[in-house]
Order: C-alpha cells, then sequence, then structure tokens
C-alpha cells in the first residue's frame, strides 16, 4: 500500500468500533437500574451474616470485685440478734440464728463471697430478697480456720443479703470478717423493725434435731426451723434468741438465767448492755431442770422460787412494760405447777406475764425434741397468741409481789 499510515488508523478505528459493539449492558441514560447515578465501581459481595456486620465489638472491662472489711461497713449492715457483742475487727454470731442483713447493688453476674470462722463447726444459711439461697446445699460450713462462705451465681441488681448462723451458742461461736463481690454495700441499710421480741430457751429454741443426725451435733441442728425464728418472720419482728442447749435455771453452765444477762456467756463478754429493750419476751425453760430434777436435787418448790426471781430480772432489764410469755408443756412437765404459780404470784396479766401451754407432741424419734411439724405448729400457735396479746392495763411497781426480785440478784454474777 502506497500509504501505510492511512492504512494503520482504518484498522484502529475498526478495532474500536468491533469493542463499543461488545461493551453492552449499561443503561443508555448512564445510570443504572435504580435510577441512582452509577459509580463504574463492582460491588464486593460480602459472606458476613447481617448480624455480624452490624454488631459492635465487646470492648467493656471485666467487672472488678471489691472486698469491704465488714468492720468498716457497720453503720450499713443490720445485725441480726440484737444481743450483739461488739468485738473490733468482726461481727459476731453467737445466738442462735445471729448473723447480719445488708442491702447490695451488684453491678454484674456473679458470687457474693463471706469470710467466716468459728470456734468450731457450725452451719449458716443464706437468703436473697428473703429467699433461701444455695439450691439442694443451703448450708455453708464454717470451722475454725478461715472459711470462704460462697453464695454462687446472683444476678445483677439491688438485693437485700441475710446470713445467718443456725447453730446454737452452746456448740459453736462464729465471727464474720468481709465480704467480696462486684458491687456497692449501699448506705441505706435495712430498717429496724417496730417489734422487738426475745426468746429464752434451751436445745428445742435452737432447733434441735431438725436436720441430719440427731446426736445433738450441729450436723442435726437448724434454728431457722424451730418456733422462735419462724415467730420472729411471721411478725415482722427484730429477735434475740437467747438459747442455751441442755442448760435450765438450775442447771448447766452458766444457766439460762446467767447466761441470760450475758452479751455471750461462753465467749466471757461480761455484762450485755440492754440497749434494745424487748417488747415481748417469751420463756420456755424448765425441760432440762425437771429432766435432772434427781440428780440435781431440784424441789418443785426451788425451781418456783428460781422461776420468780427470773420473771424479776427479765422485768428488770426490759423495763415494767415488757410483756412476758411463759410457755411450757414442750417436752415433759417441765414442773408445770410451779410456773403457773410463780406467773400468779409475780401478778399474772395485771403486769403483762401470760401463760401458755403448748400441745406435747413431741418426735419420739428425735430423742424427745419436737419435730419440724411440731416446731410449725408452735409457731402458729404463739404467734396466734402474740398477736392477740392484750396491753398490760396499768404499769404498777411489782418489786414487792411476793418475793419477786427477793434474792435474784444473789443468783446472777454479772
Amino acid at each position: 500500500m502506497k500509504h501505510p499510515a492511512i492504512y494503520l488508523c482504518l484498522l484502529l478505528l475498526c478495532a474500536a468500533l468491533v469493542l463499543s459493539a461488545c461493551g453492552g449492558g449499561g443503561s443508555p441514560t448512564g445510570t443504572d437500574d435504580s435510577g441512582a447515578p452509577s459509580s463504574g465501581a463492582a460491588e464486593l459481595e460480602t459472606t458476613l451474616p447481617a448480624t455480624e456486620e452490624t454488631q459492635a465489638p465487646d470492648n467493656s472491662p471485666t467487672p472488678t470485685a471489691y472486698t469491704y472489711s465488714l468492720t468498716d461497713e457497720t453503720e450499713r449492715v443490720k445485725f441480726l440478734g440484737v444481743r450483739r457483742l461488739s468485738t473490733e475487727g468482726q461481727i459476731n454470731c453467737d445466738w442462735t440464728c445471729s448473723g447480719l442483713e445488708m442491702n447490695v447493688q451488684c453491678t454484674a453476674d456473679g458470687d457474693i463471697t463471706f469470710r467466716a470462722s468459728a470456734s468450731a463447726n457450725c452451719y449458716f444459711r443464706a437468703y436473697i430478697d428473703g429467699q433461701a439461697w444455695g439450691g439442694e446445699r443451703p448450708y455453708y460450713q464454717v470451722g475454725t480456720g478461715t472459711t470462704r462462705i460462697v453464695l454462687k451465681d446472683v444476678p445483677a441488681g439491688r438485693h437485700t443479703v441475710r446470713l445467718i448462723k443456725v447453730t446454737g451458742h452452746t456448740l459453736a461461736r462464729a465471727q464474720i470478717t468481709e465480704v467480696k463481690f462486684c458491687g456497692n454495700i449501699l448506705a441505706e441499710k435495712p430498717a429496724d423493725n417496730d417489734l422487738c421480741l426475745e426468746f429464752v430457751g434451751d436445745s428445742i429454741c435452737c432447733g434441735w434435731g431438725m436436720i441430719g443426725t440427731k446426736d445433738g451435733t450441729y450436723t442435726g441442728q437448724d434454728g431457722s426451723l424451730a418456733y422462735p425464728y419462724l415467730v420472729a418472720q411471721a411478725m415482722n419482728a427484730d429477735y434475740s434468741i437467747t438459747a442455751l442447749s441442755g442448760q435450765g435455771l438450775l442447771v448447766g453452765n452458766p444457766n439460762v438465767a446467767n447466761g441470760y444477762l450475758a452479751a455471750s456467756p461462753l465467749r466471757e463478754s461480761g455484762a450485755y448492755s440492754f440497749e434494745r429493750k424487748a417488747d415481748i419476751v417469751v420463756v420456755n425453760i424448765g425441760t432440762n431442770d425437771y429432766g435432772q430434777r434427781e440428780a440435781q436435787n431440784i424441789t418443785a418448790e426451788k425451781f418456783y422460787q428460781a422461776y420468780l426471781n427470773f420473771l424479776g430480772s427479765i422485768k428488770t432489764q426490759n423495763g415494767s412494760g415488757c410483756r412476758i410469755v411463759c410457755v411450757y408443756n414442750a417436752m415433759n412437765d417441765t414442773f408445770a405447777e410451779s410456773i403457773q404459780r410463780a406467773v400468779s404470784d409475780a401478778g399474772g396479766e395485771n403486769v403483762g406475764i401470760h401463760l401458755l401451754q403448748l400441745s406435747r407432741t413431741a418426735n419420739p424419734n428425735n430423742n424427745g425434741h419436737p419435730g419440724i411439724e411440731e416446731q410449725a405448729a408452735y409457731a402458729e400457735t404463739l404467734t396466734a397468741f402474740l398477736r392477740d396479746l392484750p396491753e398490760i392495763p396499768e404499769i404498777v411497781d411489782t418489786s414487792d409481789a411476793r418475793g419477786m426480785f427477793i434474792g435474784w440478784s444473789q443468783l446472777l454474777p454479772y
């Protein structure tokens, strides 16, 4: 060809026309099918689920558990069992069902762990928002070494936590030193109740034989199943359960009369201040005195005088406005006639001292002690009785009532 340049140009023009014809598929107006301008860039197909595309990464910090010394938090903790012994560095749990209650704010799901120790093996029970905690194993054993009481899997939120020792005073004295969990102990502690009940007794009040073994050891004792605790809960009352298993007015060491005046007699604690006066004191003693009457040479007259003096002691410590309910007949005769005479000679209902005979249905398989059903029946009977208890007609001076108060101070060393 004479003009190669022209020939080359014609070839390039033909190639351009072919490529243009093969590149179809675009909108003739320059937009995609949706009407939006086309960017000309290819769209990448994702293989991630839509939920994962919108999920923010979890960068939240791991919840921090804080340890609180309960000694430092006493203003935020309510002590259960008003007969409390103050000891630096710990909260003492000596008497039956003594312990603590507090309001907490848990910032995350997790455990609440207490540290405790005791003079001997004993059981604690825990409650969260009024419900027993622990599932199939509701008892937390504490021994002589430092023990962790772990309340497992407590949900986040605000809760009221209660921890009580359900083993009696004569078997073990215990102390709680700290608590650890994710959250805070709230400044507003559970409020004191208007009514304060005190229960004075022996192994019946301690819940002897309520669980497990029937041999008198801690594995068979649960005071939370005995009538004093049940009555206090039914009546929404603060309480003190001053119970000494195996003891009476004239038997045992220190014996019930002496022990009543001590904050914690087996700690050698000295006298109890009676800062919180009881509105009603329920007395159930005499079972052990009657059971040992021959061995200890305890006559009906001796018991009568001791009982009369003890009524005077209760009135002296709690004030003449305190009402007393004397229950008897739970396991044996309990010197019933002596109790009836002492109540009458002390002034009876005119000075707020009342009698209540229980139905003796002691469980023969429980060493004569009332079982769970009997204790529940006692609680129902006593709760109804206390709710209908009349006020004292007139506060009178009973110090000269046929020997009342005379000589009782000689029985009580504190």
